[in-house]
C-alpha cells in the first residue's frame, strides 16, 4: 500500500480489504451510501484509484475528504499508522519522498531520518512492512515526474533544486520544481533528457558541494535545454541567526523565486563580426570612464606591490573602500559611488574585519558612509586555485552575481598553486581573472609581493613571471622614502609611489609620495602635496565633508 492510499484509507469508516481493493461507503454527502459501493485501488497514472458505483467522480470525492491531489502526492510527517518500527534502530524516518515513474507508480522513496541522515527504501510484498532498503538496479527518476511532465507539456519553466525539501517549498511558491534523489554530485544523464527544450533555472546550495553540483547539471544541460542559468539564494541570514543556504531558505526569509540571484547563463553563441575599416574610423572615441578620476578607470588591471613593512595591503583596501563610499582616496573630493567586490585570499574574517572597521569608520567621519551592498567581502583565506576548474568558475559566478564595478583580489601568489615563476601558470591566471574583468566589465586590482634587492633603493617590481610585467596597464608599487621615519606599530611614516608599469596617458595622476595619516579624518595614506594644496587645518573643523 502506497502513502496516499494509506492516507485515503485513514479517512474512510469502515473500509475494508476485498481482494486486490479497499471497499468503503463513498464519502459523498449528495451519495447517501448505505452500503460499501466505493473501490479504492492504487493507481498506474494517479497514486489513488476511486470507482463509485453512483458515479462520483475523483475530485468530488476527494473534496469531501478533505483531500487534493497534492495532498495524495507529497511526502508525510511521521505518522504511527506508517509501521516504521521495522526499521527505526536506523533512526526515526521524520519525511518519506516518494519517487514516481511516468505513471504514478511508486519506484522508491528517500527516507530522511532525525538529525538529516537519508536512506533509500524500494516497495517489497514480502517484507513484513512492505518495504526493502535498498535500491540496487532500480530505476531512478527525478523527483515528482508525473508533475512534471505534465507542466513540461505546458511550457512551464522547471526550478532544479538539490533537495526534495526544496523542492517542495518551490512549489508552494508556485513554481515547477524538481531533483534527482541522491542529492549533489548524483545528476545523471538521462535526467537531463527529460528536460530537454525546457527553460531550467538550476538553483545552487551556497556551498562548494552545492556549487559543483549546479555546474554539473549546468553543463549536462547545455545543448538540451532551450536556456539554462545557474542562480543563488539571496540575502544573508534568516531572523533566527543561520545563514540562508538553499532554496528553502531563501524563501523562508520572504524573497520570491524573482529574487534568486543569477551566477551563470548559458553563452549566447551568435558571431560577432568585427567592425570594417571605415566603420571602426567613423566611429567617436568615448570619453574616459573613472571609477576613480585620473587614479583608475573601468576595465583597468592594476598590480599594487610594496616592500615589507610599507603597508601596501592598506592601500587596496582604502581604494576599495572609498570607491564604495563615493569618495577620492587622495583628495577630497566627492566622487561617483560604484559597487566593490573585494576577496581576500590570505586573511581570516576576524581579521579582515578588523582591517576594514577603521576604514568604514573614517568614512563616516567624512560623511560619505557606505551604502548597503557596496562593499561585498568574501574570504578565502585557503586560497584560490584558478588553475583549476572549480575555482574558476566559482569566481566567474562571483562577478556575474555581483556585478562589480572593481575586483579587488588576491594577493596573486595565493591565486594558483603553481610555480610562480612559470609564465604557463602566470598566462592561465590571468586569462581567468581577465574573463572575470570582461564579465563584470569592472577594473582589476591585485596585489603582488616585490622583489627583494640591496642597498637604499628597493625594487618594486613583482616577483614572478616576466608576465605580470606586460599584462596589466598599471603598475604601481611603494617602498620606504629616503629618510622615512618608523612609527611605534614599525611601518614608515612616508613611502614614494613608483610607476614600474606607467599608465597609458598623462591623464592619470598618481602621487608620487604618500604618507601616514594620524589623524582620525585621515586615510591610513594620504597624498602630502594635496594636503599641503588644501592647506588642511590640523584639527580638521569641517572634517564632516570629503
Amino acid at each position: 500500500m502506497n502513502d496516499a492510499l494509506r492516507m485515503v484509507i485513514g479517512k474512510l469508516d469502515g473500509a475494508r480489504k476485498s481482494g486486490g481493493q479497499w471497499m468503503a461507503r463513498c464519502p459523498v454527502p449528495a451519495h447517501e451510501d448505505g452500503k460499501a459501493s466505493l473501490s479504492i485501488t492504487e493507481g498506474t497514472e494517479h497514486p489513488v484509484v476511486f470507482q463509485c458505483m453512483a458515479g462520483c467522480d475523483s475530485a468530488t470525492i476527494l473534496n469531501a475528504l478533505g483531500l487534493t491531489w497534492e495532498d495524495l502526492c507529497k511526502p508525510r510527517e511521521d505518522d504511527p499508522g506508517r509501521r516504521d518500527d521495522a526499521w527505526s534502530q536506523n533512526g526515526t524516518v521524520a519525511v518519506a519522498y516518494p519517487y514516481h515513474d511516468e505513471k504514478g507508480r511508486v519506484l522508491f522513496e528517500v527516507l530522511r531520518k532525525r538529525g538529516k541522515k537519508f536512506s533509500q527504501r524500494i516497495p517489497d510484498p514480502k517484507a513484513a512492512d512492505g518495504w526493502a532498503y535498498r535500491l540496487g538496479d532500480t530505476r531512478r527518476v527525478l523527483f515528482h515526474l508525473p508533475k512534471l511532465l505534465e507542466d513540461l507539456a505546458d511550457g512551464t519553466d522547471v526550478w532544479v533544486v538539490e533537495g526534495e525539501k526544496d523542492v517542495l517549498a518551490m512549489e508552494r511558491a508556485g513554481c515547477t520544481a524538481t531533483c534527482n534523489p541522491g542529492g549533489a554530485g548524483k545528476w545523471r544523464e538521462e535526467f537531463s533528457a527529460v528536460l530537454r527544450d525546457a527553460v531550467v533555472h538550476v538553483v545552487a546550495d551556497r556551498d562548494e558541494a552545492g556549487q559543483r553540483h549546479a555546474r554539473e547539471v549546468f553543463a549536462s544541460l547545455q545543448g538540451v535545454a532551450a536556456a539554462v542559468e545557474i542562480v543563488e539564494a539571496a540575502g544573508e541570514g534568516l531572523p533566527d541567526g543561520r545563514k540562508i543556504k538553499d532554496a528553502s531558505d531563501h524563501l523562508e526569509a520572504g524573497f520570491t523565486p524573482a529574487d534568486f540571484v543569477v551566477t551563470r547563463q548559458e553563452r549566447d553563441d551568435t558571431p560577432d563580426l568585427a567592425p570594417d575599416l571605415h566603420e571602426f574610423l567613423a566611429t567617436e572615441d568615448e570619453p574616459y570612464d573613472w571609477l576613480i578620476p585620473h587614479v583608475l578607470e573601468r576595465g583597468d588591471r592594476l598590480i599594487w606591490t610594496g616592500t615589507e613593512g610599507t603597508g601596501k595591503s592598506v592601500e587596496v583596501r582604502t581604494l576599495a573602500v572609498c570607491l564604495a563610499a563615493g569618495l577620492h582616496p587622495f583628495d577630497r573630493a566627492v566622487i561617483n559611488s560604484g559597487r566593490v567586490l573585494f576577496i581576500d585570499c590570505e586573511n581570516s574574517e576576524r581579521k579582515t574585519r578588523k582591517h576594514f572597521r577603521g576604514l568604514e569608520k573614517v568614512a563616516r567621519i567624512k560623511g560619505r558612509r557606505v551604502p548597503d551592498g557596496n562593499l561585498r567581502i568574501i574570504c578565502r583565506p585557503e586560497g584560490l586555485d584558478l588553475l583549476g576548474e572549480d575555482d574558476a568558475a566559482w569566481l566567474l559566478e562571483r562577478v556575474t552575481a555581483h556585478k562589480p564595478d572593481m575586483l579587488c583580489i588576491g594577493p596573486f601568489y595565493r591565486l594558483h598553486n603553481g610555480d610562480m615563476n612559470d609564465e604557463r601558470y602566470a598566462r592561465l591566471v590571468t586569462v581567468i581573472l581577465d574573463k572575470a574583468r570582461v564579465k563584470a566589465d569592472c577594473a582589476l586590482i591585485t596585489e603582488a609581493h616585490a622583489g627583494h634587492g640591496e642597498g637604499p633603493v628597493r625594487p618594486v617590481r613583482p616577483i614572478g613571471s616576466s608576465l605580470l610585467m606586460r599584462w596589466p596597464e598599471l603598475g604601481i608599487g611603494i617602498r620606504r622614502a629616503e629618510n622615512a621615519e618608523r612609527s611605534e606599530s614599525g611601518h614608515y611614516m612616508t613611502v614614494d609611489v613608483v610607476q614600474w608599469r606607467g599608465a597609458r596617458d598623462d591623464e592619470y595622476r598618481w602621487p608620487k609620495q604618500l604618507t601616514f595619516g594620524t589623524h582620525e579624518h585621515d586615510w591610513p595614506w594620504v597624498d602630502p602635496v594635496t594636503q599641503q594644496r588644501l592647506r588642511i587645518a590640523p584639527d580638521y573643523q569641517d572634517g564632516t565633508s570629503a
